[in-house]
């Protein structure tokens, strides 16, 4: 007597499609999270050019400054102490920007 051997399951793949339907209400307050998190990227961008000009100029030899994630979080709180519209949103995303700006390759490496 002969056995059959099972025939081998094949994986299926699925599609799923979510649309995520929001209020007016609620899209322009995603809206306005995501524009203060698009300014703290963009400011993140301006004190990392700032800084790569300003070490470039400086003479052989001399102590360079950085622009890591503890000189943009102190440049955050900053911004958000003086900027009511910045107080307004979320600080954890504001604060998740600054560490993937971290962690984004740089443009001249």
């Amino acid at each position: 007597m002969t056995t059959l051997k099972p025939a081998e399951e094949e994986t299926g793949h699925a599609r799923y499609t979510y649309r995520l339907r929001v209020s007016s209400t609620a899209l322009a307050a995603l809206e306005a999270e995501w524009g203060r998190c698009r300014w703290i990227w963009n400011e993140c961008v301006h004190q990392s050019c700032k800084t790569f000009i300003a070490n470039r100029t400086r003479p052989k030899g001399a102590d360079k400054t950085t622009c890591g994630p503890a000189q943009l979080d102190k440049m955050l709180t900053e911004a958000r102490a003086a900027m009511s519209w910045l107080r307004d949103g979320a600080s954890v995303p504001q604060q998740q920007i600054i560490r993937d700006f971290a962690k984004s390759p740089c443009e001249g490496s």
